[in-house]
C-alpha cells in the first residue's frame, strides 16, 4: 500500500513500502517510533489522531506538528473530489442541474433536519424536490420562485455555528 504525507509547509512525500524510498519504522514504545526516512533518522511520537480526514499531530524530533497521511482509497476519492466517507459539513446547497424554482418551503431562521424538503426545482420538465443534505439553521435563501438557475448555483446557506 502507498500512502501520501502532507507536511505543513506544504512538502508531499509518496511512501511505498519495498520501494527504494521506503521509510523504516522502528517501535519503541507505543506512539513512540525511530524512522529512517531516505538518509535522515527522525523520532516521531503520535499525539492525536488520525481523524476521518488522515490529520494526526505528531511529535517529529520534538516539534509537535500536524500532518495529513491518506492512503491510496483517499487518494482516489480526494481526486474525484469525494470524501472518504466521512460527513462533511455544508454551508450552501447547490442546484444539481439547471433548472427553474417553482417553490421554495423554507426561510431564513427555519430549523431543519436532514431530509427535509427545502425546495422544488423543475428541470427537463420534472419537479425536484432538493431536499437538506443535514440538520442545521437556514442562514439566508437564494432561490426565488419563478428564477432560472444554473447548475451549482446556491440555493440555501446554513449558519455554520456548529
Amino acid at each position: 500500500m502507498e500512502w501520501e504525507v502532507r507536511w505543513p509547509d506544504g512538502r508531499v512525500e509518496q511512501v511505498a513500502p519495498g520501494s527504494e524510498e521506503s521509510w523504516d519504522w522502528k517501535q519503541l514504545a507505543p506512539g513512540v517510533f525511530d524512522v529512517r526516512m531516505g538518509n535522515r533518522n527522525v523520532r516521531i511520537e503520535r499525539m492525536d489522531g488520525p481523524d476521518h480526514k488522515g490529520n494526526i499531530t505528531v511529535r517529529v524530533n520534538g516539534v509537535v506538528q500536524t500532518l495529513q497521511v491518506l492512503n491510496q482509497q483517499q487518494l482516489l476519492l480526494e481526486s474525484m473530489g469525494m470524501t472518504s466517507g466521512a460527513e462533511t459539513q455544508q454551508k450552501h446547497v447547490e442546484s444539481p442541474m439547471p433548472g427553474k424554482i417553482l417553490q421554495v418551503m423554507v426561510s431564513p431562521g427555519a430549523e431543519v433536519v436532514e431530509g427535509d424538503s427545502l425546495l422544488v426545482l423543475e428541470a427537463m420538465k420534472m419537479e425536484n424536490v432538493i431536499r437538506a443534505p443535514r440538520a442545521g439553521i437556514i442562514e439566508e435563501v437564494q432561490a426565488r420562485v419563478g428564477v432560472a438557475v444554473e447548475k451549482a448555483a446556491v440555493l440555501v446557506t446554513y449558519e455554520m455555528n456548529e
